[in-house]
């Protein structure tokens, strides 16, 4: 069974992003590399908000700018796309957890 990497989101309220007006966004589902762009980008950000907003960023590969200027609802709705894709309880033998919290959005 082949499980899609991306999921596919339209936009409630398209963004403006250069000469472009974006009325979808993709979520890529995050590999390992993924994780370590991660942890670098949130080493040291305590702000469950900003958190969320270097993920976002990260995972749909658009700026913090475009993912600032979007309505709460779709940066809500990819912040759950990005819950959906840590396992829930996943920690390490140490207890810590193995990938970086997903936003709260």
């Amino acid at each position: 069974m082949v499980q899609h990497r991306n999921k596919r989101l339209p936009l409630s309220v398209p963004i403006a992003l250069g000469d472009q007006t974006l009325s979808e966004v993709s979520v890529k589902k995050p590999k390992v590399k993924d994780l370590k762009t991660l942890q670098d980008a949130l080493a040291g950000v305590e702000d469950q908000l900003e958190q969320g907003i270097l993920m976002a960023a990260v995972l749909t590969d658009l700026p913090r700018e475009a993912i600032e200027e979007m309505d709460t609802d779709d940066f809500t709705a990819i912040s759950e796309v990005i819950a959906g894709f840590f396992p829930k309880g996943t920690a390490s033998a140490t207890g810590a957890p193995l990938q970086p919290k997903p936003p709260t959005g």
